[in-house]
């Protein structure tokens, strides 16, 4: 048979492609140890992280990867970390796992962060600093439960006198995230507030076994507050080998008797929805299905972050600890050659700075008239997954809008505000320049419970309903416009937009006498010149001079035609003449 040289080069071509693509395959399938069942879903990384994929739901896998003695890791909740040495090409590599033996000893002591930061340093230094080392003491969280944080801290709500479920339940669930190893210990358990002798709860906060002893996170039960039994699953083993769960894929290690690693992907998004998730108890059944307190984690759910085919998709872990300066993970055991990104900071932070200043972008638009500024301002959430603020129901953003004449003071000599849009009562009644914006031209962005007899602001504890929730979602935006009244004379006139993030209601700031945030530090609420953290701000110039007719006022139009009618009538007498 004659072949034209030119097909016969093609299939040269296909058939060295598929030799090529072949050499670099290994295949095979991960599979329970005990069961010898398939494992659909279960991650299998090339040591080192560069190299990823799941397994079909037959448990199935195909790696495209090259080179001799490569270390294949199989992972999967439930189980631990398992490997197997091939080079390629190879096929029909069986990983099998062990399932991780489930128990939960009640004798078992949580092990103090030093002890994991003798081998995990850099982790230790990080999350040392963090908010979550200070949770165990949170001089706000003290306030609002009994009063006893700050010098000021029985002004406002007290949650033991003034809840209408004080007498019913008087410990709340605020330890249940605050101060989550007596919890582990003792559920149920009051927050405890001594700071003099403090017990092992209150120093440590939310530490390392807190999060890597999770075995599981019950997510039809998310709305149920922090370690909450049954909805936060513990493995607390009796004696021997401790399991120690983590999301890294490609973890070897097992150290007979001390620590074997398993597998836990809800470490990044479901495990943080344990303290950033949930719900009134208005049944007092612990069903939690009552006003949603902190709806972080289902905002994100719903949006295009939590899609793993989006290009946006980011979970918890990917922003809130950023990647770390250097891939090392254990200062004893050798870290194998991963991706910078793969390994994490353990500050874990949230309201800072740096990420208020980085959530949203705020556009403005300036026009004018004859009469008036006309203001447009738009403020998109395109940088952050979930809604804008978030958090605890007190949380919230202030879009203040101003229009002035240059040199004079923006809030005592502002233009007159013409429009409907202004600011809400609960950006604060009195003083503007004292930081009580309420009335301004702006926009008051929060989430507002009522209690039984429609009053709100409530706590959470106490919510029957929600008088208003105006936060932005995940990459939509927000526009509201405003007009101010133009002077009748010539000037230049600014035009400032501040949106201004508050970590709690002003009101609630006053009464109880608050400078310093949960942790000591200066709250930016309370402090000149914007009172609440700057998170965007935008400013323009219009030349109110470029032209003079259209800024004169009725009354002088008046005078104008009657000075020119004057004119006319001495010309017409001179013609006359």
């Amino acid at each position: 048979m004659h072949i034209h040289k030119h097909v016969f080069f093609f299939l040269l071509i296909i058939f060295i492609t598929s030799t090529t693509v072949q050499a670099q395959q290994i295949s095979g399938t991960i599979i329970d140890s005990s069961t010898n069942n398939p494992i659909a879903g279960a991650l299998v990384t090339l040591h080192g992280g560069s190299v990823q994929v799941f397994t079909a739901t037959d448990g199935s896998y195909s790696m495209d990867v090259s080179g001799i003695d490569l270390l294949i890791i199989g992972a999967a909740k439930g189980y631990f970390y398992q490997s197997a040495t091939s080079s390629s090409p190879a096929s029909g590599i069986v990983i099998a796992l062990d399932p991780v033996p489930l128990t939960d000893n009640s004798a078992y002591e949580i092990r103090p962060p030093t002890e994991c930061g003798g081998c995990h340093p850099k982790q230790y230094d990080n999350w040392i600093n963090s908010p979550m080392a200070k949770a165990g003491f949170n001089t706000w969280v003290n306030d609002i439960y009994n009063g006893d944080g700050t010098p000021g801290g029985a002004g406002g709500f007290v949650y033991t006198r003034d809840s209408v479920f004080a007498h019913s339940n008087p410990n709340s669930e605020c330890a249940s995230c605050h101060q989550p190893q007596s919890w582990i210990d003792s559920p149920f358990s009051a927050l405890d507030s001594n700071v003099n002798t403090p017990t092992p709860s209150v120093q440590h906060g939310v530490s390392c076994d807190i999060c890597h002893k999770v075995a599981d996170v019950d997510v039809t039960k998310i709305n149920s507050p922090g370690i909450f039994p049954g909805a936060v699953s513990y493995n607390r083993p009796n004696s021997g080998t401790q399991v120690q769960y983590g999301v890294l894929g490609d973890v070897t290690y097992n150290i007979p008797s001390l620590m074997r690693a398993s597998y836990q992907p809800q470490m990044r998004a479901e495990l943080c929805a344990a303290c950033h998730q949930d719900a009134a108890d208005p049944n007092e059944d612990h069903s939690y299905s009552g006003v949603i307190s902190e709806p972080t984690y289902l905002e994100w759910l719903a949006s295009d972050y939590a899609n793993p085919a989006s290009a946006s998709f980011a979970d918890c872990v990917d922003c809130h600890m950023g990647a770390s300066p250097d891939n090392r993970v254990c200062g004893v055991i050798v870290t194998p050659p991963r991706p910078v990104e793969s390994v994490r900071n353990h500050m874990i932070e949230g309201s800072t700075p740096a990420y208020l200043e980085n959530a949203v972008d705020l556009d403005l638009q300036v026009s004018s008239t004859h009469s008036q500024i006309n203001v447009q301002v738009s403020i998109h959430n395109n940088q952050t997954g979930h809604h804008v603020p978030t958090g605890v129901t007190v949380r919230n953003m202030i879009l203040l809008v101003e229009a002035w004449q240059e040199g004079n003071d923006p809030l005592t000599d502002s233009l007159l505000h013409t429009g409907t849009q202004s600011i809400h009562e609960l950006g604060g009644i009195g003083d503007p320049a004292q930081g009580y914006y309420a009335g301004l031209a702006g926009k008051f962005y929060a989430k507002v419970n009522h209690d039984i007899n429609g009053n709100g602001p409530t706590f959470f504890t106490d919510a029957t309903g929600i008088q208003f929730d105006n936060r932005i979602p995940a990459n939509q935006s927000d526009t509201t416009n405003y007009t101010f009244q133009l002077p009748d004379h010539q000037a230049d006139i600014k035009v400032r937009a501040r949106l201004i993030y508050r970590k709690a209601f002003r009101f609630l700031v006053d009464a109880k006498n608050w400078t310093e945030d949960g942790h000591g530090q200066p709250l930016a609420d309370v402090a000149a010149p914007h009172f609440g953290h700057l998170m965007e701000s935008a400013e323009t110039t219009i030349n109110a001079g470029t032209n003079v007719i259209p800024f004169l006022s009725f009354k002088s139009l008046i005078m104008l035609f009657a000075l020119l009618l004057g004119f006319g009538l001495v010309s017409l007498l001179k013609l006359r003449s």
